[in-house]
């Protein structure tokens, strides 16, 4: 199980910083055809706010959490015994559980609606419901 979650985190690390360099060269053609060319790319924003932004922050979530890069606020917790600090660490641990599967469900059940509604960009006929498929799926791979 623990060689399938590093793979699950590997993977989803990797579609992480592809989306973060699509979404820097996305960005920086558009912005380029923009002022040099007058020509914008067609949905440039809506493909990098409801794509590849999502996708950078949510799938680098497991990655993030098994390095320790999420805020901590120790000043407290250090002065505390090992006994508080270990009950304190599960209690944290089973919050941030419990919050991960409410935006596991709640994600899952906005794809399903968007999905059934055949919500589309505004200038494109691409479907929004992938999208919101990659906070689930970084959840539910997390250690």
């Amino acid at each position: 199980m623990r060689r399938w979650l590093d793979g699950c985190e590997r993977a989803l690390t990797l579609v992480a910083a592809l989306a973060t360099f699509a979404m820097m060269l996305l960005t920086t053609a558009d912005a380029a055809g923009r002022y040099l060319l007058n020509r914008p790319i067609l949905a440039a924003y809506e493909i990098t706010a409801n794509y590849l932004m999502i996708a950078a922050v949510f799938l680098a979530l497991p990655y993030a959490y098994r390095q320790g890069a999420n805020i901590r606020v120790t000043f407290l917790v250090q002065r505390l015994g090992r006994g508080p600090r270990l009950v304190i660490n599960h209690v944290v641990q089973v919050a941030s559980i419990a919050y991960c599967a409410t935006l596991v469900f709640a994600t899952f059940q906005q794809a399903r609606h968007i999905q059934a509604t055949r919500t589309t960009f505004v200038t494109l006929d691409l479907p929004l419901w992938p999208a919101h498929l990659s906070s689930p799926a970084a959840c539910s791979s997390s250690p």
